[in-house]
């Protein structure tokens, strides 16, 4: 059965598009799962946003921004499906550096906010300066909403240190993915 819908024409079954795309034109619409059974605590199964780019990191002290100029190598993308952000980044700082930050290491520029009461989950690799010791992580400054990183040092039994942007030095490597909720 052949049924129109305004511009649309759709027969009953499974529908294939054979050239083009399938294109959403009002905002918040998308494709909607509510056929399929329901987890408990489930609260929307549309899928409505699906966006990836590149976004440009920002390297500051926390209480004295400073200056910290990217290598051409730094290479930043992330993925947005629904809520849900993953961030993927390897930052290079450059041959030359001019610093002069204070306090500790922190990245903003993410392309999203992190949404209050959520926590980030992914892993970290680091080549700075004269830093040694416990693998770092990379975490949200708040967790209220925020859309400034920070890294820290693993410690046992406690919160970690953060790790001072003092550490942030020529050619020094910062590479991370990241996956929270906004």
């Amino acid at each position: 059965m052949l049924k129109s819908v305004g511009n649309l024409s759709v027969r009953s079954g499974d529908q294939t598009i054979v050239d083009g795309n399938l294109v959403i034109g009002t905002a918040d619409k998308g494709v909607d799962f509510s056929a399929s059974s329901h987890a408990p605590g489930m609260t929307s199964e549309l899928l409505n946003d699906y966006e990836e780019g590149a976004w440009t990191p920002v390297i500051v002290g926390s209480t004295g921004a400073g200056t910290y100029e990217l290598a051409a190598e730094t290479n930043c993308l992330y993925t947005k499906i629904g809520r849900q952000v993953t961030l993927v980044a390897l930052i290079r700082l450059a041959a030359a550096v001019t610093g002069g930050g204070t306090g500790s290491l922190n990245i903003t520029g993410v392309p999203y906010a992190k949404a209050s009461n959520q926590i980030p989950v992914g892993s970290t690799a680091l080549a700075l300066g004269t830093f040694s010791g416990a693998p770092p992580t990379v975490q949200f400054t708040s967790y209220a909403s925020s859309s400034s990183l920070f890294l820290q040092q693993d410690a046992s039994g406690g919160y970690g240190t953060a790790i001072p942007i003092s550490y942030a030095s020529a050619n020094a490597y910062i590479g991370f993915t990241l996956t929270y909720f906004v």
